[in-house]
């Protein structure tokens, strides 16, 4: 299942990336640029401050929901064979902009709280919501609902999303963390190669949203084909 679901998801996202592309960037290569010139000219210290970073951080928590609401509502469309358009994606952002933002709050805590403790705990809970975001959306759940479906629906596929993340992620941040080596953090071109890395894996992240969604609709499928064996 793990090799079928990649490759689909893969295909899933060559297929569509100039879509998904148009969903995200209007609105992460802007943000992207001024986060740029900011660190660049506004900032004072070349040390981490929490308070000259706190500007830039609360502009994408609140640009991230728009896009990220729109892109699932869009993998769901072409799902279901009838493709929404962008403004249409947008508005459904902006729709469900307050609930998306609270389950991503609140999944955010909790892998935190696990990664105190130990790595794998952090992993686990954020496989675990995994399906939180389609649940509250598709299924419009309220955000602790959707939380507490994901933790049940995903029990059965832990490791399969575990695997599934682990390839994305060694093949989307390899290369990168290869080439960013390169570079004297504090130069110019550093400066550069992140903004244009936050602007391409913005793009690129969404593999993890298919492949999610991938086991998803697998696993919605299981759940109905076992009802259905059940009823009399």
């Amino acid at each position: 299942m793990l090799k079928k679901s990649l490759m689909d998801s893969w295909s899933f996202f060559k297929n569509h990336t100039v879509a998904i592309s148009i969903i995200i960037l209007p609105i992460v290569v802007p943000i992207s640029i001024l986060t740029a010139l900011y660190m660049r000219f506004l900032t004072t210290s070349d040390e981490y401050l929490f308070a000259e970073q706190l500007p830039p951080m609360l502009i994408g928590i609140i640009a991230h929901p728009i896009y990220a609401v729109g892109v699932v509502f869009y993998i769901a469309s072409v799902v279901s064979g009838e493709s929404i358009e962008t403004k249409t994606a947008w508005k459904l952002g902006a729709k469900f902009w307050l609930p998306y933002l609270i389950v991503s709050i609140l999944v955010g805590f909790a892998v935190v709280f696990g990664l105190i403790f130990l790595i794998i705990p952090g992993i686990i809970i954020a496989i675990r919501y995994a399906f939180s975001e389609f649940d509250l959306l598709l299924n419009k759940s309220r955000p602790l609902d959707a939380m507490r479906n994901s933790w049940s629906a995903t029990k059965e596929y832990t490791w399969v999303i575990l695997g599934g993340y682990t390839v994305i992620t060694l093949v989307l941040y390899v290369p990168y963390y290869l080439m960013a080596s390169l570079f004297d953090e504090s130069s110019i071109s550093s400066l550069v190669l992140n903004t244009v890395s936050n602007i391409v894996y913005s793009v690129l992240g969404v593999l993890y949203t298919i492949f999610a969604f991938r086991v998803y609709e697998f696993a919605k499928l299981q759940h109905n084909q076992s009802l259905n064996d059940d009823a009399p």
